[in-house]
């Protein structure tokens, strides 16, 4: 996907990692957080529809992970664009409008993609 900020033009691709505004399932979607989020639509979707698929990250690392979340550390962290280690909730799937997107952070090495792809296959049960 394309899309002009202020000062930017930047294509998203499968594995960046975004600055996104998430809508809150807990105010019925009427309030949203900033947070960061991985882009798990495909690269040529994303080129030419006004939405991207996306799954968020969270700092909050006290639970064990599931079966379905992967969690961003060591090195990963400096490339994902992130500050500190972080989940990746792969059974919290959004479909976000590009203007809900910030910016780009960073993006995931091909091995963290394969383990999204991994989490995501069990938490659609492909």
């Amino acid at each position: 996907m394309i899309f002009t900020t202020k000062y930017l033009l930047i294509n998203l691709q499968r594995g960046d990692v975004v600055l996104c505004r998430v809508p809150m399932p807990s105010t019925r979607f009427t309030q949203f957080k900033v947070r960061p989020a991985v882009v798990i639509s495909a690269t040529q979707l994303n080129q030419i529809l006004d939405d991207l698929m996306v799954v968020p990250c969270t700092s909050n690392t006290n639970c064990p992970l599931t079966v379905t979340q992967y969690l961003i550390t060591g090195d990963e962290i400096v490339s994902a664009g992130i500050r500190i280690e972080s989940v990746v909730r792969c059974e919290s799937i959004f479909t976000l409008n590009n203007s809900m997107i910030l910016r780009k952070l960073g993006l995931l090495s091909s091995e963290a993609i394969n383990r999204v792809n991994f989490c995501l296959t069990a938490a659609l049960e492909l």
